[in-house]
């Protein structure tokens, strides 16, 4: 990455990271930015990667993202602040095998974070009666996405939404997608199971965690790999990032190989490389516009804030 030129504020920024990271160690974006918290996240990310006393760690794997602020809808996730300040370490040249130990540990956290949240969303379908377990087993698949797939869940606290009450970090999103065969009543049924277990997971204190999900029949699944409109393309995602969890073994099996004959993969393989290329543009931008240019400038900002709107699953 190219360096910048630095005023006399980011070289004094830069002599202040540098000692506080000399005295504890590798530390991440976030703690990094409890301590300066004097310094706009912008120019915090900026001193950082445009220094060359200062090395960046990173544990993210990236992956595609629709987001309705942007004109063509595409971005990654994580966003650029949240990729710095969740999922990098930041350390001195000299800390190299302290940064080595420091990554892995911070590697492995969201690792079991995310094998917490799946834990969780395997709880969740083994609390439904046993009746409808066996719905599922026989005429359904159930499936999940999201950060969890990936193994890049979060528990940064949040506030619900509607509740207002504290959960933690990145959803849990399941998909359920049923056959031909399946009886109308039981996945009513299953659907209403999961909403009470929805709740249970927000009020409980010992779980505070999100369940979303959404149950549909297979031909609207298939028909939403034409990958045209935004909910065909989040539904379509959803699919290709995801973790098979229960049901049919075939019935997923089939998915993914209409996912494939269907064109959707590519397509979306296709949107990764465009979101990418225009990732690398923006930081590229930041390093070059001024604080206050970046503030103003809205592609820069639709990329490096995490954005906020949320399109349910369809």
């Amino acid at each position: 990455m190219n360096k910048i030129k630095f005023d006399e504020g980011d070289t004094a920024t830069v002599d202040r990271i540098e000692a506080v990271l000399r005295k504890h160690g590798p530390q991440t974006g976030t703690w990094l930015s409890e301590h300066f918290s004097n310094v706009h996240p912008i120019g915090l990310w900026r001193v950082c990667y445009g220094s060359n006393r200062i090395l960046i760690q990173n544990c993210a794997r990236y992956y595609l993202r629709y987001d309705v602020t942007r004109e063509n809808m595409l971005r990654l996730s994580p966003s650029i602040l949240r990729d710095f300040l969740t999922f990098s370490l930041i350390y001195l040249p000299e800390q190299g095998v302290a940064s080595v130990e420091a990554g892995t540990r911070l590697a492995n956290r969201f690792r079991r974070i995310s094998l917490r949240k799946l834990s969780l969303a395997r709880e969740a379908l083994l609390r439904l009666p046993s009746d409808l377990q066996k719905e599922i087993n026989e005429n359904c698949v159930v499936f999940l996405s999201g950060d969890i797939a990936y193994y890049l869940a979060h528990d940064t606290p949040r506030q619900h939404d509607t509740l207002k009450v504290p959960i933690k970090g990145s959803d849990i999103d399941i998909v359920i997608i049923n056959n031909l065969e399946s009886d109308p009543e039981m996945v009513a049924a299953i659907e209403a199971e999961l909403l009470k277990i929805k709740r249970l997971y927000l009020v409980s204190p010992d779980i505070r965690e999100e369940l979303d999900f959404i149950v549909k029949p297979v031909g609207k699944m298939l028909d939403q790999l034409s990958y045209q409109d935004i909910h065909q393309k989040i539904a379509t995602k959803i699919l290709y990032e995801s973790y098979f969890l229960m049901g049919r073994v075939d019935i997923y099996q089939s998915l993914m190989r209409h996912l494939d004959v269907s064109g959707a993969r590519a397509k979306i393989e296709a949107d990764f490389e465009v979101a990418l290329g225009e990732r690398k543009q923006t930081i590229g931008k930041i390093m070059n516009l001024s604080f206050a240019e970046s503030e103003q400038d809205t592609n820069v900002n639709s990329l490096f804030y995490a954005s906020q709107e949320r399109l349910e699953f369809t």
